[in-house]
């Protein structure tokens, strides 16, 4: 049997390189948008023309979690084939995945199923994921790559900025008077998924212009790097692939040997914190990650 298999969702917007590189299993939430209903997981390629649409309305999409038994069917046909599995999804904070994938694996007691809160979502999902992928292509334990993952979660950072509060309004993310504040005094909020509030995106600190907000995110950066030269970066962004390679060359040109990922959003996630939003993510890499992850 082949030692550890890697389950995720599609809020963890892996690319197609990626899922097959490392034979990762996606598991699908779906969208709820113009009375239609299909997987997140088919739209990876069209995420421009998803954010076309929801500019032109005035309400979000919903979502829906996978099914408890969407997640039997894949758990019991790796199970066959695995010794382990470690299955990575968006925080409990915001989706009801995690609980679905902890029903189904609590349905299968002789499987060897390990169930991860990942504490974030979007890019902070993907960076837990790409180093446990990592680690189990690298030969690691079972033991040994669920230490990598909580070495991730506790450690990383992640703030991100919204290019306007109204999405995050519209779904009841932030209160009403921070979005009317907002909306009046060109306020740009830098958030945060707040451990200490279940997960939820947070305020972590109001700027005034969104040069400063991207400084304030490059200043985090400089902190950590301080802390850790051997650090693992990525920037994320919804629907501002310019802005977002824009932020990575800052980044480079600021230290010539990180490399940070792109990471683009995708509709669950992107519609409610609105399309324009960008953010940097980043971690400190400890010595059994040095020679398997890429900075």
């Amino acid at each position: 049997m082949k030692k550890i298999a890697i389950v995720t969702d599609s809020t963890a917007y892996l690319s197609r390189e990626m899922r097959e590189k490392y034979q990762i299993e996606v598991v699908s939430l779906i969208v709820n948008f113009e009375g239609e209903s299909y997987p997140e997981d088919g739209l990876y390629d069209d995420f421009g023309e998803f954010y076309q649409r929801l500019r032109q309305v005035s309400y979000l999409p919903t979502t829906s979690q996978p099914s408890v038994g969407e997640f039997l069917k894949v758990y019991q046909r790796l199970a066959r084939d695995y010794e382990s599995i470690i299955s990575i999804h968006i925080t409990e904070g915001i989706s009801g995945t995690v609980k679905s994938a902890r029903a189904a694996a609590a349905m299968l007691p002789e499987a060897d199923i390990h169930v991860v809160d990942s504490r974030a979502a979007a890019v902070g999902e993907y960076m837990v994921v790409d180093a446990a992928a990592r680690a189990v292509d690298a030969g690691f334990s079972r033991d040994e790559v669920l230490q990598v993952i909580d070495h991730v979660i506790n450690h990383m950072t992640l703030l991100f900025m919204p290019g306007t509060l109204e999405y995050l309004h519209r779904g009841g993310r932030i209160g009403g008077a921070a979005a009317l504040l907002g909306s009046l005094l060109q306020i740009k909020p830098l958030l945060y998924f707040n451990w200490d509030k279940d997960n939820i995106i947070d305020l972590f600190e109001k700027v005034r212009t969104r040069e400063k907000g991207i400084r304030r995110m490059l200043e985090m950066l400089d902190k950590a790097y301080a802390n850790c030269p051997k650090l693992k970066t990525a920037v994320v962004h919804v629907d501002a692939e310019q802005e977002g390679q824009l932020l990575i060359e800052r980044i480079k040109n600021r230290y010539p040997e990180l490399s940070p990922d792109s990471c683009p959003v995708g509709p669950v996630v992107g519609a409610h914190i609105g399309p324009g939003t960008v953010g940097i993510c980043c971690y400190p890499l400890i010595p059994q990650l040095y020679r398997i992850v890429k900075i």
